[in-house]
């Protein structure tokens, strides 16, 4: 008989609570270091861009415009998303998603089908005055009261190649413009401005239109659209201005546009006192002068001279017709142009005249800075056949005179053309074109320059395949039978196997 065992049972009660007590303490633990790791996540994370498509990265710009609001921006992409611009509708919800990771406690994005939520929709139209709209695809931007609106219409540029060379019947988008319109606007309606633009009238320059809606068709050498562009992508009013008799250039007025077009009259020489006196006082100027219209003196006193011959730049490259033709070389160290060098956006110009700085014997302290913006190439002539570069666009600067009040604390700044076609209706809407315009508009108008560095169009990418009618019936055989066919040989074979 074996002796009776007189030692402790090894799993007790009291072990046995322990180590329950333990397992659940490490399970909270763990849970706990899980919570404390999304928690800080949620505040503390860092995202990587994984995606080639450059219309889904946000640029630097961007990225500091969204990371220094501080009141909350609603955004409301209002689209029918299987619509007519449902490539659009993707491009924009897919941009704006960028837009609320980066700072999600500020961007709001919402999505509204308008075909799906009729009540919300309506109710969104009447809240924000918008029900009289006859385009209903478009993103509302909204901030302390502040709106603005973005229409899809106006978020990409189109390629009518294939269309011409009859390689296809639709005209294919080239450009997605998204994050050009996006990021002003939140800017715009976060950091409001009261800007007022005048176009001056009276001697036969482009039409922009009424500012009131009045005239809509003003033709395609008009200039309604830079007038849009005013209004919708830098947030700033326009009026037009005639300056004979007792009118003067309003106190108000923070850029004057003169667009001389072929049917220009000569300024009378009170205008020209009442715009050269506008300058000394830090007025800002967008002269674009197709023919002589009087106003070149008074540009030769700040430095510019604008020829009286017209180039065409003969390039294979850049050249289009007898009259038009790209620009070649921008000034890829100017702040004005240096995106469009960077991303290699050519400007499409009519016969302009050249604009060169004007010679100086002394540099004198305090004088204009004078600075080009493009050039031709090598192989431009002009109407007397003599071959060189010429220079297409200039930009002056200089600070307050004589410490005059000023409407601008940046004192006087110009940008001047020897063509003003190159921003009507037809050529702004090149995407190289239209950029300029975006740009020039900005640094004329002061605005910060966080919006003038790399806000640019982004290409469309869209990969298609071409075949023959012979290589189609290849692949549809390939489809209906032989991949079919092969699957079920596969399948008797096993079957075969297997009875054997």
């Amino acid at each position: 008989m074996p002796p009776p065992n007189h030692s402790k049972p090894s799993f007790s009660r009291a072990n046995r609570w322990v180590i329950g007590l333990n397992s659940v303490l490490a399970v909270v633990a763990a849970l706990a270091l899980v919570v404390m790791a999304n928690y800080l996540a949620g505040g503390y994370f860092k995202r990587y861009q994984w995606s080639r498509d450059a219309a889904f990265k946000l640029s630097e710009p961007t990225v500091r415009v969204l990371d220094s609001l501080t009141n909350d921006v609603n955004i409301t992409i209002f689209f029918q998303p299987n619509g007519q611009n449902s490539q659009i509708y993707e491009l924009t919800k897919a941009l704006l998603a960028e837009y609320q990771n980066v700072n999600p406690r500020r961007v709001h994005v919402k999505d509204l089908d308008y075909t799906r939520l009729v009540g919300a929709a309506r109710e969104l139209l009447a809240t924000n005055s918008l029900s009289g709209l006859h385009d209903k695809d478009f993103v509302l931007f909204q901030s302390d009261g502040h709106s603005k609106i973005a229409f899809a219409r106006d978020l990409s540029k189109y390629d009518f190649n294939d269309l011409l060379t009859g390689r296809s019947q639709y005209v294919r988008r080239s450009d997605f413009l998204g994050e050009m319109y996006f990021t002003a606007d939140i800017y715009s309606v976060s950091y409001p401005q009261a800007l007022k633009t005048y176009f001056l009238y009276g001697h036969g320059e482009n039409n922009p239109g009424d500012p009131n809606g009045g005239d809509t068709k003003v033709g395609p050498t008009g200039y309604s659209k830079m007038a849009s562009i005013l209004k919708n992508e830098i947030t700033s009013d326009w009026d037009r201005l005639i300056l004979q008799g007792t009118n003067g250039i309003p106190s108000d007025c923070q850029l004057l546009i003169i667009a001389a077009s072929d049917h220009e009259g000569k300024f009378l020489p009170e205008e020209l006192d009442k715009i050269s006196a506008y300058l000394k006082q830090g007025g800002r100027l967008l002269a674009l002068l197709t023919v002589d219209c009087g106003l070149e003196p008074v540009l030769s006193q700040w430095g510019v001279v604008v020829a009286t011959n017209r180039v065409v730049d003969l390039n294979p490259k850049y050249y289009v017709d007898r009259n038009t033709f790209y620009s070649a070389n921008w000034v890829a160290d100017n702040v004005i142009v240096a995106p469009l060098a960077s991303q290699q956006l050519s400007i499409l110009m009519v016969s302009p005249r050249p604009v060169f700085i004007a010679p100086k014997e002394g540099k004198v302290p305090g004088a204009p800075q004078v600075s080009y913006l493009a050039l031709t190439s090598t192989n431009a002539v002009d109407d007397r056949k003599r071959m060189g570069v010429y220079p297409l666009l200039a930009s002056v600067e200089q600070g307050v005179i004589n410490g005059v009040n000023s409407p601008h604390a940046g004192g006087t700044r110009i940008i001047v053309a020897g063509d003003s076609y190159f921003l009507d209706d037809q050529a702004i809407e090149l995407p190289g074109n239209h950029y300029f315009a975006v740009r020039a508009l900005n640094w004329l108008l002061e605005r910060p320059q966080i919006l003038l560095e790399g806000l640019g169009p982004r290409p469309i990418t869209e990969y298609r395949l071409y075949m023959s009618r012979s290589q189609t019936r290849k692949v549809q055989w390939l489809f209906l039978a032989a991949m079919p066919g092969a699957v079920l040989a596969l399948g008797a074979l096993v079957w075969l196997r297997r009875r054997n």
